[in-house]
């Protein structure tokens, strides 16, 4: 009965362990899509700096079909004098 429990509990520390490293796993790092978007910028030909860097800090939007450009780091590109088309393509890439 005791080694039942035992095995129940381990079990069970063995689920939530799994659930709590998996995202951690899965999930990309921020910099690195940062860094994507940055890059595409600045191979458009387009300045580099503070502006375009914390416009593409803000992430695409995972919509669970696929992903959308984030608003914000379209308009903050935008506003910082990139194309429509390359702030749209860049932000995918946040």
């Amino acid at each position: 009965m005791r080694s039942r429990s035992i095995k129940a509990a381990l079990a069970t520390v063995g689920v939530v362990a799994a659930a709590g490293v998996m995202p951690l796993v899965t999930a990309t790092p921020a910099g690195a899509a940062q860094s994507t978007c940055v890059n595409y910028v600045g191979n458009k030909g387009y300045l580099v700096g503070p502006k375009v860097r914390s416009a593409c800090s803000r992430g695409a939007i995972d919509m669970g079909v696929g992903k959308v450009p984030n608003p914000v780091c379209t308009t903050r590109l935008l506003q910082a004098g990139v194309d429509g088309n390359v702030a749209t393509s860049a932000c995918l890439r946040a």
